[in-house]
C-alpha cells in the first residue's frame, strides 16, 4: 500500500559500512509529530529537481510503501505551511485558508498544548521499553518556583534528539519544545542553554 505525506528532512546520512543512506522525515500531524525512518539504497531518490541531494530541514513530499518496513518511492521539493494552532503541515497555496483539517476534525479532548519552556533536567536514564530502547527524562520548569516534574521519553525514531541524549547533563537548563498532555511531554526539540 502506498502513502504520501508532507514533511521535513531531519536526518540524512550515508551508512558507509552498510552501503545505504539512513533517512528520517518528520511529518507534522495535528498536535503531534510522526517520524518516517527508512533505509535508501538508491541515491538518485535523494536528489531534488536541481540534481542536488536533499539537505536537513528541506520540506518534501514523500511517497512510500509500508509493509514491515518503510520503502521510499519518491521524494519531491514542496513548500509547506504549518497551522499556527496544531502545526499540521499542508501544501502552501496562494489564498487565505479559513480552517485547518487537523484542528477542525479532531475531538477537543485529543488536542494538546504546544510547550516551549526553559527547563532543568532532573534525570536522564536509558531504559528498555517494549519495542525499543529510550531515554527517560524528568524535567522541571526553571523560571518559576513550580516544582512540578514533567516526563518525556526519547526514542531512536527522533534521531536528532536521541543521538544527543548521552551528552545531556543533569542539572543543566534546556529549552524544550514539545507537545504537552498533562505532565507527559512529546519532545520535538531540546537544546542546552
Amino acid at each position: 500500500m502506498s502513502f504520501t505525506d508532507l514533511g521535513t528532512v531531519k536526518f540524512l546520512e550515508f551508512q558507509q559500512e552498510k552501503g545505504y543512506f539512513r533517512l528520517v522525515i518528520a511529518v507534522n500531524l495535528a498536535y503531534k509529530t510522526k517520524y518516517l525512518s527508512m533505509n535508501v539504497w538508491k541515491e538518485e531518490l535523494l536528489r531534488n529537481t536541481s540534481g542536488q541531494r536533499f539537505q536537513l530541514e528541506d520540506t518534501v513530499r514523500v511517497t512510500y510503501h509500508q509493509d514491515k518496513y518503510i520503502k521510499l518511492v519518491s521524494l519531491e521539493d514542496v513548500l509547506i505551511e504549518f497551522c499556527p494552532t496544531c502545526y499540521y503541515g499542508r501544501e502552501r497555496i496562494e489564498t487565505l485558508r479559513v480552517d485547518c483539517q487537523g484542528c477542525s476534525g479532531l475531538q477537543p479532548q485529543l488536542q494538546r498544548e504546544r510547550f516551549n519552556e526553559n527547563m532543568v533536567l532532573m534525570s536522564c536514564t536509558p531504559k528498555t521499553y517494549r519495542y525499543s530502547t529510550g531515554y527517560h527524562l524528568e524535567l522541571q520548569l526553571s523560571a518559576s518556583g513550580d516544582t512540578t516534574t514533567y516526563v518525556a521519553v526519547i526514542f531512536p525514531n527522533n534521531p536528532q534528539v536521541y543521538r544527543r541524549a548521552d551528552n545531556f547533563k543533569v542539572g543543566a537548563t534546556y529549552t524544550v519544545i514539545a507537545w504537552r498532555n498533562n505532565k507527559l511531554l512529546d519532545v520535538i526539540e531540546i537544546d542546552q542553554i
